[in-house]
């Protein structure tokens, strides 16, 4: 984030504040809203399946209940003759009352030998072409002998083994073992001349009044299997629940797994919509499990759609925009009067922290000036009062005396100098006279001239340069960056050893510069690089504070760069980096 956005950002907070709080509250009106309607629309879709999937029930319900009834006729009559089936079947009103069946019958249970009798039986009734289908030898068969409605289609059903089709023999086989009505898979109807997928409820019919209650007399006293012919699709379309076929659909799967080849029927041939509701359940049809997956169509999505939620979102937003632009007018109105104060404070904080830095300065300037020329002006009294003196004069005394005024001008000048450098950087006019400069021989040659005063201050200086280290930089200002750091180290050592290293690659050239004194505090270490700034008090230590000013300035002239890593009472080293051909090329950081 830059500066400029940040106070923006920070000048407008409260009205930012009130616009976040305003789209917070239309955010969670309308996200409750839109839960709201998602829940009725959820809550609708719901109520519908579970409509339908009772409607399911209560119709398998009635069916079996029907067949059951069916099972009775023949349990209460030694036997049952075919038009007294007819006259049964036809006042149940099967086509009418029951939608969906294709067929209810009997298939009776024979064994291997009676077959040749049954057959001949059936031809007497009137059936000279009946036999039984298809044609396979084992020890029980199920026939198919009475079947009502007796029109044309259902006639092929007359003889038909249901034994010999694996999916009805598992229905027949839970049937006579457990004596209670079993439901096949999903099955082709022989009647069905349109060969729809469809299922078959077999109910067990045993011989007496008293349903056996063991697998062994089941078996023994099994005569056949009433059963119940049903198309799908018509089973289920005469279903009635809210939206059916017109919002929502159905689609049944035989057993527990929804996949095409186990799909029994369903209401919308095509993919269902993307987007829409589902909800699958299991129930549980005479035996057999079927899946029941209900969808929605983009009718029912549509259908339950609200506009409330974009209501509430638009004027929510309204009112949030309204709040941030009367919020934002008064808090611009009190940041102008605060962006007033600020700056009359801080113009009078400025000059005060300038009068205060004047002030230093010519204190310190003065202090640093005053003690060079009140030595010389002594010095220059004391050789006065020697050339007056009668007699011949003290020539070794002169010349201490002529050496220590030299010393002070020399002083005084370098004072005037670093004023001058600083006023020349200040104002952009520092000019470098670039040559080619070999570092290590120029450090060893400044080590010798600071030589002298070491040994006066106990100091062991030390060069390691191994490598010549040769680059275009200004001979007379890098001398005088080295010049500083050395009488630094030298300074504040402590008389601790000093060492000066030269290293570089290809690019650049680099001059650490150590000693072992009284180091600088972290805090300190940033600012003494700045004008008039001390990491030290004056009193103990002299110098203007430019020394390290003026360093950075021509360092960074050159294209370098310096830095300083140091702890307190451990000492401090100055790293410089120069690059190697001059300033303003690649190798400058």
């Amino acid at each position: 984030m830059s500066t400029s956005l940040a106070s923006h950002v920070r000048r407008n907070a409260a009205a930012l504040l009130a616009l976040l709080m305003g789209l917070l509250v239309t955010a969670g009106a309308t996200t409750y809203i839109r839960r709201g309607v998602s829940l009725r629309r959820q809550q609708l879709f719901d109520d519908a399946s579970r409509d339908g999937s009772v409607a399911l029930q209560q119709r398998l319900d009635v069916y079996q209940a029907m067949l059951l009834g069916t099972r009775g006729v023949f349990t209460g009559s030694a036997a049952v003759e075919r038009h007294e089936f007819r006259a049964y079947t036809e006042s149940l009103e099967v086509r009418q009352r029951y939608p969906g069946i294709q067929a209810i019958g009997l298939a009776r249970w024979l064994s291997q030998d009676e077959l040749a009798r049954h057959e001949a039986r059936m031809h007497q009734e009137g059936f000279p072409t009946y036999r039984v289908w298809p044609e396979d030898a084992r020890e029980h068969h199920a026939v198919v002998d009475l079947v009502e409605p007796f029109d044309v289609n259902n006639l092929r059903m007359l003889g038909f083994d249901v034994l010999s089709e694996p999916v009805r023999q598992a229905a027949l086989e839970r049937a006579r073992r457990s004596g209670l009505p079993a439901a096949t898979g999903k099955v082709r109807l022989i009647a069905d001349p349109e060969g729809q997928a469809g299922f078959v409820i077999y109910v067990p019919l045993y011989a007496g009044m008293v349903e056996p209650t063991t697998p062994q007399a089941r078996g023994e006293r099994l005569e056949g299997f009433v059963f119940g012919a049903f198309r799908m699709k018509d089973f289920v379309e005469g279903l009635r629940f809210q939206g059916f076929q017109s919002t929502i659909d159905l689609t049944l799967y035989d057993g527990v797994t929804v996949s095409e080849p186990a799909r029994l029927y369903t209401s919308h041939p095509g993919a269902p919509d993307a987007g829409g509701l589902r909800k699958q359940l299991t129930v549980q049809v005479a035996g057999v499990p079927w899946t029941l997956v209900f969808t929605t169509r983009e009718a029912f999505m549509t259908g339950t759609r609200s506009s409330h939620p974009f209501t509430v979102a638009g004027g929510g937003l309204l009112m949030s925009l309204l709040l941030f632009l009367v919020t934002r007018s008064q808090v611009n109105a009190r940041a102008l009067a605060e962006q007033a104060s600020a700056e009359h404070r801080r113009l009078a904080n400025e000059a005060q922290a300038a009068v205060r830095v004047r002030d230093e300065f010519l204190s310190v300037a003065a202090h640093e000036l005053r003690t060079p020329l009140t030595s010389l002006k002594l010095q220059l009294q004391l050789l006065f009062r020697q050339l007056r003196q009668p007699g011949p004069l003290d020539t070794e005394r002169l010349e201490r005396g002529v050496e220590t005024c030299e010393r002070q001008t020399t002083r005084l000048t370098k004072l005037v100098d670093s004023l001058l450098d600083v006023a020349r950087l200040s104002s952009g006019r520092m000019e470098l006279q670039l040559e080619d400069v070999e570092l290590g021989e120029l450090v060893r040659e400044l080590a010798r001239r600071f030589e002298m005063e070491a040994q006066a201050a106990g100091v062991r200086l030390e060069v390691d340069a191994p490598e010549p280290m040769t680059g275009r930089w200004d001979r007379l200002r890098l001398e005088q960056v080295l010049t500083n750091l050395m009488s630094n180290a030298l300074k504040y050592g402590h008389g601790a050893p000093v060492d000066v290293r030269v290293r570089g690659d290809v690019e650049l050239a680099c001059v650490e510069v150590k000693d072992r004194g009284i180091g600088i505090a972290p805090e300190d270490a940033a600012r003494v690089f700045d004008r008039f700034e001390r990491a030290v008090s004056s009193r103990h230590y002299g110098g203007l504070g430019l020394g390290l000013f003026i360093t950075r300035q021509l360092v960074e002239a050159h294209g370098g760069h310096i830095s300083l890593e140091s702890r307190p009472g451990e000492g401090s080293t100055f790293i410089v980096h120069l690059p190697r051909a001059g300033p303003g090329t690649p190798g400058q950081r």
